[in-house]
């Protein structure tokens, strides 16, 4: 049975209310998702029918398997007690195969009380396509808020460091004792951070001996070596790509400081890698417990069949020479047992490294390789290929051994002065999760929940169907028949129904038998499947839960604040650090909450809330957009030969490409022509600040308010008021009441009437044009030309 989705033609329904009308019947502005489901199934069907004359006819199948029983059971050789034991273990799981074979031909596990069984000897396959109601899937208004149950809430831009790979440094101190002061003294290490969307962080770290470990949470640290060769390479291809990789055999040599401790060995290949990180990972206990398990399904009776035991072997002596064995047999008797025993212990010892190396690589393999446990993005990939000089796919979104020797080869880099350490406060390592981002990774939750729901149904087709199987009849019976059947057995029948429940009572070493299941098809014909329908299988409930979950219990999602337009324009615009897979308030530092400046023109320095949450909190400053991978863009005017191209657009940088061009203030003067003075200017290049000509700058900015946000650009004179003061203004504005009859500020800013047009607050017209008609009720504008006219049929 296989159940295949094809999400690429899925289709949404139009909503059923009106944004103002689930506000006022408490309902959700939602859209149904429906997607085209194809459930396959592989079935047997009859082609031919039996009649059973007679009730012996019934019992046929059961009185041939029966006399094959027998006949197994006399093949039990007449030796000694424990040889015997030993095979009836064996005739009883022969039992249970011999009697399969025939039962593929004739479907005795199926006989009913009917009076016909089939033959079945040809497969069909049935394929149903249908569109599958999945969940809703809520939708966002045209004021960019949700509204659920009649509640308008909005979903808090989170900002994230970006997947990929950072190199830092660490200090060491080391201090004489615990009450000195001063360090005697301190040096240098360097760590990289292996950050991913979703999956295992990994730090790989050098320690204050030049020991390079790999690092992860709840796990023992790992030595870089067996990490590289356990994840698919080998020594000699590790130590020729790295530089000084005598680094690496750091680790396995002896600590100078602790003599007594144990030396790691060294490794060549994967297995002997995966097996030594087993031990290290693993706990005792565990490790029992798995090897003992495994040891019972890797160590079957069945192979030591013809051997004979010792046991055996020394009651043979015995019966043979009817006394007891002389010395000379005794000792060889022992000296077979030792061999024996050693054959065992060395069997075991291979058994219980294979069972480690299996489950070390698993281990690995479902950290940091498995494509639905671990993801780096489309983003994380570029940022590995840039940071690396790789040259791997972007489709692939997992780690690749690749990826662990560059990483670990420019540590070493680092850690020589050869390469640069990265800042990790700037913004081109960091990215915005938008609110279409985090209800997609949500979206993504819920069906992993609803495949699971499906398996399972798919495992259970009774619990599926919700009822109790029913007897299946190949020939149809009168009502009379049905309840003669139902009240009176025949003798036939009764002795049929002692025979099975008798052979359900045989318990078999081996494995458990399955019994049959039966299901109710047609009078007429039976399938040998469950009739399962797709409706069955695919449920609303964990999709919906998904949502339901995250738009009511996570905190990025916010009742909107709807105090005035201006509270609900910043709500919106607002950057939260906090959150799932975010820094918490009590473990941010000054340098997370500090202002960096790589802010300019995209985070704004001012507007950040009081106590606990400064700096973690932020808005997004006027002109700033949010580009396809998650990166704050900020616009620019481009400079050619000291004249500002006003006419040719907007420019948007995001941070890391901002740090290739000079640019310039956006309050310089320019003339008529707009030409830039003829003097020296002041220009940013990266974090340098210098003067340069005219000709020499490349960019300059929008405008004045292009690095603050919009509730502080409300704010007149902004330029000559103290940051704390000006901090308070803007919190403050969010929380004034609005007045029954608006009017203009006495002294403005210029940006009240577009703040206020774009809350959504004010009626606003479609397209541009002439107003003609004006009144308390309506507004007639005709717009120019045909151009906005709507298209002829």
């Amino acid at each position: 049975m296989e159940v295949f989705f094809y999400p690429n033609f899925y289709q949404l329904t139009p909503p059923e209310y009106t944004p103002s009308q689930a506000i006022i019947k408490s309902k959700s502005y939602t859209s149904k998702l429906y997607i085209p489901v194809q459930l396959t199934q592989h079935y047997k069907t009859d082609i031919n029918t039996i009649p059973a004359a007679s009730a012996q006819q019934k019992l046929e199948p059961f009185a041939k398997i029966k006399k094959a029983q027998q006949q197994e059971v006399k093949l039990v050789s007449k030796t000694t007690k424990h040889n015997r034991a030993v095979e009836q273990f064996h005739a009883f799981k022969k039992k249970q195969w011999a009697v399969k074979p025939y039962l593929k031909q004739v479907q005795t596990s199926q006989i009913l009380k009917t009076t016909k069984y089939s033959l079945f000897n040809k497969v069909n396959i049935t394929i149903k396509l249908k569109w599958v109601y999945v969940g809703d899937i809520p939708l966002m208004t045209k004021r960019g808020h949700f509204i659920l149950n009649g509640c308008a809430r909005v979903i808090i831009n989170q900002m994230i460091r970006s997947p990929g790979i950072y190199y830092q440094k660490k200090i060491y101190e080391n201090f004489s004792n615990k009450w000195s002061e001063k360090p005697e003294n301190s040096f240098l290490r360097y760590y990289a951070d292996l950050i991913c969307n979703r999956g295992t962080w990994l730090r790989i770290e050098m320690d204050k001996y030049n020991k390079i470990w790999a690092q992860m949470k709840r796990v023992p640290k790992i030595p870089m070596m067996w990490f590289l060769i356990a994840v698919g390479l080998t020594d000699k291809m590790v130590l020729k790509s790295i530089m000084d990789s005598q680094i690496l055999l750091y680790n396995l040599e002896e600590d100078p400081l602790n003599p007594n401790k144990k030396i790691l060995p060294y490794v060549k290949t994967p297995p002997a890698a995966w097996t030594k990180i087993y031990n290290l990972v693993f706990s005792k206990k565990k490790n029992l417990s798995l090897l003992r398990s495994s040891r019972k399904k890797k160590t079957p009776l069945t192979k030591v069949q013809t051997s004979i035991s010792l046991p055996v072997a020394s009651q043979l002596l015995k019966n043979t020479f009817k006394q007891e064995p002389s010395a000379a047999a005794a000792a060889e008797i022992k000296k077979l047992q030792q061999q024996q025993d050693i054959g065992k212990k060395q069997q075991e010892l291979n058994n219980i490294i294979e069972v480690k190396a299996e489950q070390g690589r698993n281990w690995i393999f479902n950290r940091f390789m498995n494509p639905r446990t671990y993801d780096l993005g489309k983003v994380g990939r570029v940022n590995f290929n840039n940071k690396l000089k790789l040259t791997i796919p972007l489709h692939v979104t997992t780690l690749t051994p690749q990826d662990f020797l560059a990483a670990t080869n420019h540590l070493i880099l680092v850690s020589k002065g050869l390469r640069e350490l990265d800042d990790i406060d700037h913004l081109k390592y960091r990215r915005v999760r938008t609110s279409g981002e985090l209800i997609q990774t949500q979206i993504g939750i819920g069906l992993v929940r609803l495949e699971k729901t499906i398996r399972e149904k798919m495992l259970f087709p009774a619990a599926a169907q919700q009822r109790e199987p029913m007897l299946v009849s190949t020939t149809q019976h009168s009502n009379n028949d049905l309840t003669k059947s139902s009240t009176k057995k025949e003798p036939a029948a009764a002795a049929h129904q002692q025979e099975r429940t008798a052979r359900s009572k045989i318990q078999y070493p081996s494995q458990k038998i399955k019994k049959p299941v039966y299901s109710q098809l047609s009078q007429n014909n039976y399938t040998g499947f469950w009739p399962i329908n797709i409706n069955t299988i695919v449920n609303t409930k964990p999709f919906n839960g998904a949502l339901r979950e995250f738009f009511g219990t996570n905190p990025l999602s916010q009742f909107m604040d709807q105090i005035n337009p201006l509270a609900e324009l910043t709500h919106k615009r607002r950057l939260s650090s906090m959150g799932p897979g975010g820094v918490t308030r009590d473990s941010a530092t000054l340098a997370i909450r500090g202002i960096h400046p790589s802010h300019y023109g995209r985070i704004c320095p001012v507007e950040t809330p009081e106590g606990k949450n400064t700096g973690l909190v932020n808005s997004l400053t006027a002109y700033a957009r949010v580009n396809g991978d998650g990166y704050i863009e900020t616009p620019f005017y481009r400079v050619y030969k000291g004249q500002v191209q006003k006419k040719t657009g907007l420019y948007f940088f995001s941070a890391k490409q901002e740090e290739t061009i000079k640019l310039a203030a956006a309050d310089l003067y320019t003339s008529d022509i707009s030409f830039l003075p003829n003097a020296s200017i002041p220009v940013r290049i990266i974090e340098d600040f210098t003067k340069t000509g005219r000709n020499d700058i490349e960019y300059v900015g929008v405008a004045a308010i292009q690095m603050i946000s919009i509730a502080t650009s409300l704010i007149p004179f902004f330029e000559h008021d103290d940051a704390n003061r000006a901090l308070m203004g803007s919190n403050m504005q969010r929380q004034a009441v609005s007045i029954l009859k608006p009017q203009r500020p006495i002294v403005g800013t210029g940006l009240e009437a577009r703040a206020v047009s774009d809350s959504g607050h004010v009626v606003t017209a479609k397209y541009s044009g002439l107003v003609t008609y004006m009144s308390s009720k309506k507004i007639l504008i005709y717009t120019w030309g045909d151009f906005y006219a709507p298209e002829k049929p």
